[in-house]
């Protein structure tokens, strides 16, 4: 089967439902802009940020209220209009993917500087909304596949920087993480069940580490994509075990990213182009 824009206007269906249901998860936790209500932002080592800094926009943001509810509002209404664009065939969706993009990269920045949130949650709405950006079919088989491989190469890295540092080789490196991650909660909870059941695990290092063996393990096996797309499915519940243990175990939420799996959902469609050669 050849990729073409059905598949297109599905792709922007699924990103808008993974976005809804991760901006309502922003919303329920007061974690909007115009819910923070900050008073003040940190500065990171990042260029973006510093380069959007200059602007003084961080300060004009926090000193008007009504400008947080916007870019709130902003947020959820450029991928909902990118998707009304797409599934209509309508030619604006072409420079509103590009500005969903920019919007999308200047708030994560923003509530990532405001918040305790990470810029790493926020990749897939910078990312994913390029794909959308190109005319034709087959623009859009390469912009999906060249996201495909992105991804890839996260996960994949992920796993090359434990070895380089050789995070792997110790085993007491998820013991050490675990308390570094739950402190808060072994010590205002320690009678939990869920203290109860970090405190196992940090006591028990082998087992910790088996488990920190095999997420490391779960990265570095999507390094078989890069060679073929004949697993991409198997891929795909790989990575949704790893971000729902990922949470459990570590209260980090990269569900966000699950947008991506629309790239390795469709990455076996053939190019548009290969259906006039061969008729």
């Amino acid at each position: 089967m050849f990729l073409n824009n059905t598949h297109r206007k599905r792709f922007a269906i699924f990103y808008l439902i993974c976005f809804a249901v991760y901006y309502g998860w922003y919303c329920y936790h007061g974690l909007l802009l115009h819910q923070l209500a900050p008073v003040f932002f940190h500065n990171k080592l990042d260029i973006t940020s510093n380069i959007i800094q200059l602007s003084d926009l961080f300060n004009i943001v926090i000193r008007t209220p009504w400008l947080q509810i916007l870019f709130d509002a902003l947020f959820l209404l450029l991928p909902l209009l990118l998707c009304v664009c797409c599934i209509a065939g309508y030619r604006m969706q072409y420079l509103l993917a590009i500005l969903t993009a920019v919007f999308n990269l200047i708030y994560a920045v923003l509530l990532s500087s405001m918040s305790a949130l990470s810029m790493e949650g926020f990749v897939s709405w910078m990312m994913l909304p390029i794909i959308f950006a190109f005319r034709n079919e087959t623009s859009f088989y390469y912009t999906l596949q060249s996201m495909r491989y992105f991804f890839l190469l996260i996960f994949f890295s992920s796993a090359v920087w434990k070895i380089r540092t050789g995070a792997i080789f110790n085993t007491e490196q998820m013991s050490a993480i675990l308390v570094n991650q739950h402190a808060a909660c072994l010590v205002d909870q320690p009678d939990s069940w869920f203290s109860n059941f970090i405190k196992y695990l940090i006591s028990h290092k082998q087992i910790s580490y088996v488990i920190y063996l095999l997420a490391t393990l779960s990265e570095f096996v999507f390094v078989i994509g890069f060679f073929t797309k004949r697993f991409d499915r198997l891929l795909i519940i790989i990575f949704l075990v790893f971000v729902a243990l990922d949470y459990f175990l570590m209260g980090i939420n990269y569900f966000s990213w699950i947008a991506f799996l629309g790239c390795l959902w469709f990455s076996r469609l053939e190019r548009p182009a290969e259906k006039t050669a061969k008729g």
